[in-house]
């Protein structure tokens, strides 16, 4: 029986209708793999655009902010370096500007009056036409900045910052301005990419251009972009020249794509920081629409092969996806461990700064703990004057040693921000040897410990260095020295001559003590700042970490350095190497605790400025009861005050000539502070007001205010809280200096 053809063709055609069906299929996954691809494409192109121009726009602005830093800083330092000097007369006038414009690349420079006239090179005018932010600086606005402002006839970029007032022909100059053309601005920015297609401009919230460098030169310039925009740019869908007006009005920033001249071309604006302008950064659509052009042939090349080869394709998408997927996997491991990584850093660091605050909280609370508990203790025994003097005395205990951790807090503060000066004079060593040992025995005998300064061999006596650092190293050593080492212990303080040459030798002072030793795991953060060995040493022996990155930071300053050995339990020695001057005609000495040629320590002196007038200025009413129960009942002096500067120049020129023999003033007080008052008093007619001196009596520590007051016109510069005897030396240096 043979078999019926027929029965075989609906077995073909359901093969013919399955290949239709995959070859529809395919046709439609072509179809909608391609416009996936080109949506997918146009958005990876605007997200390129976006990613590309946003980083050129902060690195330009990041180097525009730099340009102006750098210019407002030329300009804060010559406003710091004004004085009367200066200002004597036109012709000195006229010499400072030129000198200024010249060594600052300023393109204009004029002083501005309290009345708002300003004084250049050309003379004097009112600067209310010419300086928009006239009205904030006469304020007392500091930092101002401003663009189309008309000094000779230019539109200029001005800078203007305040200055130490100064009276010039009957006014008060007050502050300092300084011009720059903005092409002077734009040679020194990053206003073009290497390849010559990205360019940036800068202009105000209106439009109006700053700096201009535009990529399509077929368009005329003018002055506003957003005008220019309006009548020549064709805004793609989802952009226009409205969004972009609006967004610079808010303070925005955002992205626009356009086509001008016929060039299709991206736009990123954003603001620009302490300024009231914007960066716009422009580049052809072409420069990243390459890239994705690249990437929507590859895939429609690929969706092609797929349906012709079906196979092949699903073989080719699967090998680019593990090798992307192993790739990708890579790249987020990497980031995984550099996040990591950058995590513990971060936790390291605010570990460090929580124990720090920590530690800071409980060190200041336990001395203002003594402070308080002793003071009330002293009111509830006010009829018992041991127990009041005894209460006392270990309020000052507990006063000299908040004074040190807040010491510490400002040293540290000072060395990271690069504002420690080191002074070069001339100081007794054998003196300073005997001030040490003087301090520290008392304490070590307090603790059961035995101390000894040791010096090997003969030594110089005299020096040439600064003696207020070289005592805080060795104090926070022979502090830490004593904090460690148990009752029954010793603590040695060796100098010793390592080598002399050329009018210099250079000094080993070593502190050795036999307390609890240092593992040697954490020799390398010991000296790192708010860092000490373990919680364990915060919790038990307290401190603020900062000691030994103190002793390190300052012996590096003074050209030496420090150095530690030490083993767990059984103690440690710390060597710091420094080199000193040598004083003229200075001899070498045997340092003996019987040695007469060492001077001992300075005791407490008395003094007597019985018939002595002193003129008193402090707007802190508990201060002036201080002054006056210290310095005028105790040495007989009499002393009148003045609650602010402008009372104390009006006694003073109210006085009789040469009756006051001292002023201290305070620096920080209303109406007129100590350097305007200072200056007042300086200028006065009358013959002792140049000569009467001034002792300035300030909690303004750091080495710039002592060279302010100096420039005041100042003699001297006591920091607050006031040591009583150095007050009281520095009064009997100027009032008994016969």
């Amino acid at each position: 029986m043979t078999e019926n053809p027929v029965k075989k063709r609906p077995h073909k055609l359901s093969y013919i209708a399955l290949v239709s069906a995959i070859v529809l299929v395919c046709l439609l996954l072509l179809n909608w793999l391609i416009r996936a691809s080109s949506t997918i494409t146009s958005d990876f192109t605007k997200d390129m655009n976006m990613i590309y121009l946003r980083e050129m726009t902060d690195l330009t602005q990041t180097n525009f902010n730099s340009s102006l830093s750098l210019r407002y800083s030329g300009l804060k330092a010559v406003a710091e370096s004004v004085n009367g000097e200066d200002m004597k007369n036109l012709e000195t006038i006229e010499r400072f500007i030129t000198d200024a414009e010249a060594n600052n690349d300023f393109d204009f420079m004029a002083f501005i009056d309290e009345d708002g006239y300003y004084y250049s090179r050309d003379g004097k005018r009112p600067a209310a036409s010419h300086l928009s932010f006239l009205a904030e600086l006469l304020k007392g606005g500091d930092r101002l900045i401003s663009y189309n402002e008309a000094f000779h006839d230019n539109d200029m970029i001005v800078l203007g910052t305040q200055i130490s007032p100064i009276i010039y022909d009957g006014r008060k100059i007050i502050a300092i301005i300084a011009g720059y053309t903005a092409e002077s601005i734009g040679q020194h920015l990053f206003l073009q990419s290497e390849d010559g297609q990205t360019n940036a401009s800068i202009v105000t919230r209106d439009g109006s251009f700053i700096i201009c460098n535009s990529y399509v030169t077929d368009v005329p310039t003018g002055s506003n972009f957003i005008s220019r925009f309006r009548e020549y740019a064709e805004f793609d869908e989802g952009y226009s020249v409205d969004e972009i007006a609006d967004g610079l009005k808010d303070g925005g920033s955002g992205m626009a794509i356009y086509k001008i001249a016929g060039v299709h071309m991206c736009m990123y604006y954003a603001p620009i920081e302490d300024t009231d302008w914007y960066m716009l950064m422009e580049v052809p659509y072409d420069v990243v629409d390459n890239l994705s052009e690249t990437l929507s042939r590859k895939l429609n090349s690929n969706a092609i092969t797929m349906m012709a080869v079906i196979a092949l394709i699903i073989l080719a998408i699967f090998f680019v996806y593990l090798m992307n997927l192993r790739a990708h996997s890579k790249q987020l491991e990497i980031a995984r461990e550099e996040a990591e990584q950058a995590q513990k850093a971060a936790e390291q660091a605010n570990r460090a700064k929580s124990e720090f605050l920590s530690r800071m909280s409980h060190e200041i609370r336990t001395p203002m703990n003594g402070i308080i508990g002793m003071t009330e203790i002293a009111r509830q025994n006010v009829r018992d004057p041991e127990k009041v003097d005894d209460s006392l005395r270990k309020v000052a205990l507990s006063s000299k040693h908040l004074m040190s951790l807040i010491n510490d807090v400002l040293d540290m503060s000072k060395i990271e921000s690069g504002k420690i000066q080191l002074k070069s004079e001339l100081f007794d060593l054998c003196l300073f040897l005997e001030n040490i040992e003087n301090i520290y025995k008392v304490q070590a005998d307090e603790r059961g410990i035995n101390f000894e300064v040791n010096p090997e061999g003969e030594l110089y006596e005299f020096i040439e260095g600064d003696s207020l650092r070289l005592n805080q190293i060795l104090t926070n050593l022979l502090s830490n020295a004593l904090k460690f080492t148990p009752n029954g212990g010793s603590i040695t303080l060796t100098v010793k001559e390592l080598k002399c040459e050329e009018k210099r030798v250079l000094l080993e002072f070593s502190v050795k003590d036999t307390g609890k030793g240092i593992k040697q795991e954490n020799l390398g953060k010991i000296f790192e700042a708010f860092e000490q060995e373990n919680a364990d040493i915060a919790r038990k022996f307290g401190g603020t970490g900062l000691g030994l990155s103190i002793v390190r930071r300052f012996s590096e300053l003074m050209g030496g350095k420090v150095t530690v050995q030490s083993e767990y339990g059984k103690g440690s020695e710390f060597k710091v190497e420094l080199p000193f001057a040598l004083g003229d005609n200075t001899k070498k000495i045997e340092w003996r605790k019987d040695n007469s040629e060492c001077r001992k320590c300075a005791e407490s002196k008395s003094y007597d400025f019985s018939g002595k007038h002193i003129l008193l200025a402090e707007d802190n009413e508990l201060n002036r009861e201080i002054a006056v129960q210290l310095l005028g009942d105790v040495t007989g002096a009499q002393i009148d005050e003045a609650e602010d500067g402008r009372k104390a120049a009006e006694l003073f020129a109210q006085s009789e000539l040469h009756y006051y023999d001292l002023i201290l003033m305070d620096i920080q007080m209303p109406r007129m502070n100590g350097f305007e008052a200072t200056k007042v008093i300086r200028s006065l007619p009358r013959p002792d007001a140049a000569v009467v001196p001034i002792v300035a009596m300030t909690a303004n520590a750091f080495a710039e205010d002592e060279e302010k007051s100096r420039k005041a016109g100042m003699n001297a510069h006591l920091s607050k809280p006031l040591e009583i005897p150095a007050v009281l030396a520095t009064m009997n240096k100027f009032m008994n200096s016969d």
